[in-house]
């Protein structure tokens, strides 16, 4: 029943059934029944904005997972998590809030590496040394712009690789390595050619 009514976009009583599904599932110590319900309660609460709640959801359906050693379920709470990771942090950047931002794209990035979701961790290199940049630590944004090249390379995708090397240039340039951002321009122009 409440996937019917997340299907009609009324999460609102979706959740009224994910929690009373949650409340049987408590009752008999179910803990399939009760990972499900936390998980769909997380993904309403997402469908709402309501981003707080839904990570609380989440991360309790994965609690609930692991410990009933529900694989399946457990996969499927860990791409939910990146995805509501990655908005919190987003919001936070946002705001200019770069300590919770880097908290949260941390957190976001633990996940990626879990479900080997490498376009996502690539994101997430990009997002921290973006963070580290505006903050003027250049040499820890190098650290996590590396790390997204090294992606980069493995996915041989070029766009994602010119990226990376033009991004590097930047940051090298900023910190005051200029034959660093000659070469690594000099890679992007190769690549374009």
């Amino acid at each position: 029943m409440a996937r019917q009514f997340e299907a009609y976009v009324d999460f609102e009583t979706a959740s009224y059934f994910h929690k009373r599904c949650l409340d049987i599932s408590n009752e008999f110590k179910f803990l399939e029944g009760q990972a499900q319900a936390f998980k769909g309660l997380g993904i309403c609460e997402e469908k709402v904005y309501n981003k707080f709640e839904a990570k609380e959801n989440l991360e309790t359906a994965l609690e609930k997972a692991v410990e009933g050693k529900i694989h399946k379920i457990e996969l499927e709470v860990q791409k939910d998590l990146v995805r509501v990771y990655q908005l919190i942090a987003q919001d936070f950047q946002a705001e200019g809030n770069a300590e919770d931002a880097l908290s949260y794209f941390n957190k976001c990035l633990e996940m990626t590496q879990k479900v080997k979701d490498t376009d996502k961790e690539a994101e997430c290199y990009q997002n921290i040394a973006n963070i580290y940049e505006d903050l003027g630590q250049m040499n820890d944004a190098i650290e996590y712009l590396e790390k997204f090249l090294d992606i980069s390379i493995q996915s041989n995708n070029n766009e994602k690789l010119q990226g990376a090397y033009k991004r590097l240039s930047e940051v090298e340039s900023k910190n005051g390595n200029t034959s660093k951002a000659i070469e690594y321009l000099g890679k992007v122009l190769s690549l374009a050619n």
